[in-house]
């Protein structure tokens, strides 16, 4: 059985999933096809309309801070390691948030109050520990959490 061509094998990848353009470069590479024939295949996927890294980035975006509650500065360090750069991921994220009418506090409280729910009966001092060690892991800025855990911890 032969290998299918990388335009091909690239759209049955993206017919399961979407991907940024350096990802989907790097899985062709990692499938053996040549630099050349993945460049032919991107470019293709690119003037078709098949590929975007705008429209992923904003897909991206929408679906990390509607279910996870992912913060602006967590979204552009996972763009960045897709392959989606600077102004490209910062406008994605801007457009997201201004489209779904996110209010980024909101999040951060959401995602404050349903961690401290799961943390039982700890001390005060324990749970703002806590608290701000997992929103500072999710990238919140640190003025935001201690607003946030000043409010919700007492």
């Amino acid at each position: 059985m032969t290998q299918p061509s990388a335009y091909n094998y690239a759209l049955n990848l993206l017919s399961a999933r979407p991907y940024a353009t350096r990802a989907l470069h790097r899985k062709l590479i990692q499938k053996q096809y040549s630099a050349a024939d993945a460049d032919d295949a991107i470019r293709r996927l690119v003037d078709n309309g098949l590929l975007d890294d705008a429209k992923y980035a904003e897909q991206y975006a929408r679906s990390k801070i509607l279910s996870s509650g992912s913060s602006k500065r967590r979204l552009q360090q996972d763009l960045y390691r897709k392959g989606i750069k600077g102004d490209l991921a910062t406008n994605a994220i801007a457009a997201v948030l201004e489209s779904e009418e996110i209010d980024p506090a909101a999040v951060l409280e959401r995602v404050a109050k349903k961690k401290l729910a799961g943390m039982g009966d700890l001390e005060p001092l324990v749970l703002r520990r806590r608290l701000f060690a997992f929103l500072a892991r999710r990238g919140y800025d640190v003025d935001e959490i201690k607003s946030v855990v000043g409010r919700l911890v007492r």
